[in-house]
């Protein structure tokens, strides 16, 4: 396509495409406050190119930042069918105080000249697949209020605006989006797992007394290697099914997984911010932690140490943090000596699957 564009890295290349973006930006961007955003203090260095080079190659590196700083990553955005760099995009790979206040994890500009063309919403889409590279499941992106096409932008990328703060000294507004990295949706299981050779994916919309939602089964018919969890007990093997269920009215998405005689593996109950449907598709946007049932009615609280580190790399709020023991707290009270209730129930759902 012509108007595809690619991230680079910064390099002698670009140098005089560099220097031309801080010209253009100086002479027709009018907003003093947003007309830098993403430049990692480039319009610094419009002389010496080369020691803004070996200060972005430095920003990459924990031992080197100097206090205060977090490690980040510069990108140019080269359109493909010229190399002509049209934006730059600053990737920080977590988050300080004044960050999450204000600054988030990614600033970026467009070229005047290349502006309204839909590049602002692809260089942040592909800003976005960088910090999932680096493990970053939640990432803020704030404007300001009334930059209104930069809200846009943020919204078409998937930005759940939570709030708007005020930098009382400037008086400035800020727009805080979080866009999070961690839905799963269902069809995404023969992709993400390259041992399942065979899978026979199915949808069906269920309105009954006891559940009401979308449940989607995966039905490993082949596979090459199975993949075990613990013990010899897998979570896929030949014949075995995965029986999702999506409640969108809940935070909590159960999994029941069967193995090839029909028999109940383990019951999987994922946490979730939200549950939803994206072009018919049902997805849960995780909050990691987990709930387990296996068969013997053993019931385990899993990944405690991903919803700690989420909370401690500020991808979630001290409330979220809470909400999330509260909402698995709660759910394992009421599993409690329930299991053969669970058992009919999931029986149930897959023998309307299977048919």
């Amino acid at each position: 396509m012509e108007d595809e564009i690619i991230l680079v890295k910064p390099s002698l290349e670009y140098k005089e495409q560099a220097i031309n973006l801080i010209e253009e930006v100086e002479k027709f961007d009018t907003d003093e406050k947003t007309r830098y955003s993403g430049f990692s203090s480039l319009q610094e260095y419009k002389d010496n190119y080369e020691a803004w080079l070996q200060r972005i190659d430095k920003y990459t590196k924990r031992e080197m930042l100097p206090e205060g700083r977090v490690p980040a990553n510069v990108f140019f955005s080269v359109r493909k069918n010229d190399n002509k760099l049209v934006g730059i995009i600053d990737i920080r790979h977590e988050l300080n105080d004044y960050l999450y206040t204000y600054g988030g994890h990614i600033g970026y500009s467009i070229l005047p000249s290349e502006r309204r063309k839909g590049y602002a919403y692809k260089q942040l889409k592909l800003g976005l697949e960088f910090c999932k590279s680096i493990g970053l499941k939640r990432v803020l992106i704030t404007c300001l209020d009334y930059n209104i096409g930069s809200s846009k932008t943020i919204e078409k990328a998937g930005g759940i605006l939570e709030n708007i703060v005020e930098k009382k000294q400037q008086g400035d507004k800020f727009k805080r989006y979080w866009i999070s990295l961690k839905k799963k949706f269902a069809k995404e299981v023969k992709d993400k797992f390259t041992d399942v050779q065979e899978i026979e994916q199915k949808l069906k919309s269920i309105d009954e007394e006891d559940f009401k939602g979308d449940i989607y089964l995966n039905h490993f018919i082949k596979v090459v290697k199975p993949f075990e969890i613990y013990d010899g007990v897998y979570l896929y093997d030949n014949e075995y099914k995965w029986l999702e269920f999506y409640d969108y009215e809940s935070r909590i998405r159960l999994t029941a997984i069967y193995d090839e005689n029909n028999k109940i593996v383990e019951w999987y109950f994922d946490i979730a911010r939200s549950i939803g449907k994206e072009d018919g598709i049902p997805y849960e946007d995780d909050m990691y932690l987990d709930v387990v049932i296996r068969p013997n009615g053993d019931i385990v609280l899993m990944d405690e140490d991903e919803l700690k580190e989420a909370f401690d790399k500020k991808e979630m709020t001290k409330k979220e943090y809470d909400e999330a023991y509260k909402v698995a707290n709660d759910l394992i009270e009421k599993l409690k000596n329930n299991k053969n209730k669970l058992q009919e129930y999931t029986d149930k759902y897959l023998r309307k699957m299977l048919n």
